[in-house]
C-alpha cells in the first residue's frame, strides 16, 4: 500500500517543527528497514490557510496514495494523538507563517460541519502504544491549521487522517505550537513509557506503528454505523494504574464496581488475555430497556488488546433477539498516570443503534464512580 504522510514546516520563528522531523526520521527508518506492504511517500505542508490545502492535493495528484495521513505538532499534549475528525472551521487565535488570521472562516462553505477520519483514531492509538509510546485519540483538532488539513485530509477520494504529536524540540522548548490547544504550557513534559522525554525518533516510532495499522487494514474505519459517535466518560481516581488495571481484567472486581447504579452482576468464564474475555450478565432492579430479557443485559466479552498499567480494548457483543442490539461494540479503558492519582477514560465505538448515547455515558459514569469507591474502600 502506498502511504502519503506529511508534517508541517517550522512555524513562526521556531527553526523545528516536530510533525516534519518525525515524519524525516520516519521516512529514514523505513528505507533502512523496508516494511512488507508499505510503500511510504512523504511531503512538507505550508503553515499557511491559503496554500496548505493546494500544498497537500497538489502531493496527492503527484503520487496517487492510497492512503494519507497528515502529522502536526501541538504544544500542550503529553501523548501522540490520532484526531477523530476535522471541524469545518478556521478560528486563528495567532496569524500563520504568511500572517494571515481567518476567524470563523468556513473551510469548506458547502461542505458538512465535520469529517469523521478515514481511519479508527482509537486503533491508531493503541497501535502507538503497543511501541511503548504515550497515546490516546483526540475529538479536538483545533482549529489552526491541523485542524485545516484534518479536515481536507478527511474528504480525500482515499482514506486519510491526521495525527498530533507533541512538540518536541532538539533543544529547549517549543515556542509555538500551543495554537491548538491555547491553555495548555508549551512546555508540557511528554514521557515514554518507561519514563524517559520523547524525542523526534520515539515519534518516528509511532507514526511508523500507526503507518503499519494503516496498511494492514487493522485501521480501517466501520462503514455500518455512524462513525462519528463516541460515548465516553472520564474521571480521576486515587490509586495506581496498575492497579486498576488488575481491576479491569479480575472477575471478583468486576462484578463489584461495573454494574451501574441499580444493577447487579455476575461476570462468568473470565480469561484475562488478548482474545480472551468474560461473559457479563447485568441484572437491573427497575424495569429498562434491556437487551437479553426484560430485565437483564448479557453480553460477550473479548479481549482485543491488553496493556498492563495502560489501556484495555474490548470487543462486546451482546445477546438479543432484536436487530437494533446487533452488532459489536468497542469499548477501550485508557489509564494515565496524574498527580492526583490515574485518570481513567472509557469510550465505545461502533454502538449499537439501540442504545442511548445520554443512558449509555451515564452509566459509563454510574461504573466509574463505583470504581472510585472500590479503591476507597
Amino acid at each position: 500500500m502506498k502511504i502519503l504522510v506529511t508534517g508541517f514546516e517550522p512555524f513562526g520563528s521556531d527553526s523545528e517543527n516536530a510533525s516534519l522531523e518525525a515524519v524525516r526520521r520516519l521516512a529514514d527508518a523505513l528505507a533502512a528497514d523496508p516494511q512488507a506492504g508499505v510503500d511510504l511517500v512523504t511531503g512538507t505542508l505550508p503553515v499557511a490557510f491559503a496554500t496548505a490545502g493546494p500544498a497537500l492535493l497538489a502531493l496527492v495528484e503527484e503520487h496517487a496514495p492510497d492512503a494519507v495521513l497528515a502529522v502536526g505538532e501541538a504544544g500542550g499534549r503529553r501523548a501522540i494523538t490520532p484526531e477523530r475528525w476535522g471541524v469545518n472551521e478556521d478560528d486563528a487565535r495567532i496569524p500563520d507563517n504568511a500572517g494571515e488570521q481567518p476567524r470563523g472562516t468556513a473551510i469548506d462553505s458547502s461542505g458538512p460541519a465535520r469529517r469523521a477520519s478515514g481511519f479508527d483514531a482509537d486503533t491508531l492509538a493503541s497501535a502507538i502504544l503497543s511501541v511503548g509510546l504515550p497515546a490516546v485519540a483526540s475529538d479536538d483538532a483545533g482549529r489552526f491549521l491541523c485542524n485545516h488539513v484534518a479536515y481536507l485530509a478527511a474528504g480525500l477520494p482515499m482514506p486519510g487522517g491526521f495525527v498530533h504529536v507533541p512538540a518536541v524540540r532538539s533543544r529547549g522548548a517549543a515556542t509555538v505550537g500551543a495554537e491548538t490547544d491555547p491553555d495548555a504550557p508549551t512546555d508540557a513534559s511528554a514521557l515514554t513509557h518507561d519514563g524517559e522525554a520523547l524525542t523526534f525518533d520515539d515519534l518516528a516510532l509511532g507514526l511508523a506503528a500507526a503507518v503499519r495499522a494503516i496498511a494492514r487494514g487493522d485501521a480501517n474505519r466501520a462503514s455500518t454505523r455512524e462513525t462519528s459517535r463516541v460515548d465516553r466518560a472520564s474521571t480521576v481516581i486515587e490509586a495506581r494504574a496498575s492497579e486498576i488495571y488488575r481491576a479491569l481484567i479480575d472477575a471478583e472486581a468486576l462484578a463489584v464496581w461495573l454494574p451501574p447504579e441499580g444493577a447487579t452482576g455476575e461476570i462468568e468464564q473470565l480469561d484475562a488475555r488478548e482474545g480472551g474475555g468474560f461473559r457479563a450478565t447485568l441484572r437491573f432492579e427497575d424495569p429498562v430497556d434491556a437487551k437479553t430479557t426484560v430485565d437483564t443485559d448479557v453480553s460477550q466479552v473479548t479481549f482485543t488488546e491488553l496493556v498492563p498499567g495502560r489501556r484495555v480494548v474490548q470487543r462486546i457483543a451482546f445477546e438479543s433477539s432484536e436487530q437494533r442490539f446487533e452488532g459489536d461494540m468497542r469499548m477501550t479503558w485508557t489509564l494515565e498516570t496524574v498527580a492526583a492519582g490515574t485518570r481513567v477514560t472509557v469510550a465505545a465505538t461502533d454502538v449499537p443503534a439501540g442504545i442511548s448515547q445520554a443512558d449509555h455515558e451515564l452509566g459509563f459514569g454510574s461504573s466509574l464512580a463505583n470504581l472510585a469507591r472500590y479503591f476507597a474502600a
